[in-house]
């Protein structure tokens, strides 16, 4: 069964109440999240804070706002889910750049959650050190069309370029991660 058929079974079952699914739906997507999260975050948020840490804030983000997300069609979970980890760590980055001191009050990972049960290979490190190294431009057009899952035009509408920009700008950000590799 193709993932998106998965999610949207699940989206589905948890909508009708049903605990395991809705459990089950966040697990499936952890893994994505995190690494999402990984890349997002940079090498200067990643020494304010955890990657798990923000995972877990974007859960009970998603969770809080669970009844008001539609499933439209494939890749609607992902894109919603990747919009509440974007805004929560453009916060965060806000926070720590206007240089504010008290800490930041996350939720700490619960080690019988969905982030312990992913694997943190030495190939995910190697890649996320990559897109670290990325010019921004070519970061965001890689997170935004294979992380969100958006199209060239959505990409595009986002990033003040047009669909052709983009195909372009994703070719040479594919090939310099290519390189780092």
């Amino acid at each position: 069964m193709h993932m998106d058929s998965i999610t949207k079974t699940l989206c589905d079952q948890a909508r009708a109440g049903d605990r395991q699914a809705y459990d089950r739906l966040f697990q499936l997507h952890a893994d994505r999240a995190l690494f999402f999260i990984r890349a997002r975050l940079g090498p200067k948020l990643r020494e304010q804070l955890e990657s798990g840490d923000v995972l877990q804030d974007a859960y009970l983000a998603a969770h809080q706002g669970f009844e008001r997300f539609e499933y439209t069609d494939d890749g609607a979970f992902s894109r919603w889910l990747c919009r509440i980890i974007d805004n929560r760590i453009r916060d965060l980055g806000d926070h720590f750049q206007a240089r504010k001191r008290q800490p930041v009050e996350l939720p700490r990972s619960n080690p019988t959650g969905p982030a312990t049960l992913l694997d943190r290979s030495e190939f995910r490190e190697k890649v996320a050190g990559a897109l670290d190294r990325l010019e921004a431009d070519h970061r965001d057009v890689l997170l935004l069309r294979f992380f969100e899952g958006l199209n060239c035009e959505e990409t595009g509408e986002r990033m003040g370029r047009s669909a052709g920009a983009v195909r372009k700008l994703a070719a040479r950000a594919l090939a310099e991660l290519g390189r780092l590799l």
